[in-house]
Formats: C-alpha cells, sequence, structure tokens
C-alpha cells in the first residue's frame, strides 16, 4: 500500500479505481461479440495491409529456408 494511502481511503475508492483504467483494460468478454471500438478500416485498407504483411513473412521464410539449406550444405 503506498506511503499515506490508508485503508479507509482505498476503502472508499476501490469502486471507482476501474475509471483509471478503462480506457486500455479491456477484459477478454469485450471481443466475444466483436471489436470494442465502432470504428473498423475499410475493406480496401484492410486487404492491403493484409497483403503487405504476408510478404513480409514470405520474405521472413524464404531468408530462413535459405540459412537452413546453408547450415546443412556445410
Amino acid at each position: 500500500m503506498p506511503r499515506g494511502f490508508g485503508f479507509w481511503l482505498w476503502w472508499f475508492t476501490f469502486p471507482y479505481l476501474h475509471w483509471l483504467w478503462r480506457y486500455w483494460y479491456l477484459p477478454w468478454w469485450t471481443w466475444i461479440y466483436g471489436y470494442p471500438w465502432p470504428y473498423t478500416l475499410p475493406k480496401e485498407q484492410e486487404i492491403a495491409l493484409l497483403e503487405d504483411q504476408k510478404r513480409l513473412l514470405e520474405e521472413a521464410l524464404s531468408d530462413i529456408s535459405k540459412r537452413l539449406e546453408e547450415l546443412r550444405g556445410k
């Protein structure tokens, strides 16, 4: 317990402490019904982002494959 923050102050402030972290703390059950915020990316932008991510992953995988072939060849 922080210094000077006695028992009674905790007792009275505990019901309202969720106000401090409600903007960044999202429990697991908020994702069951979809995103906790109403705005999502447009479909075209999401497709472009996913294609870029796919390209980056394929490049990383090819680098790993090349390195494995180098190590096995030695």
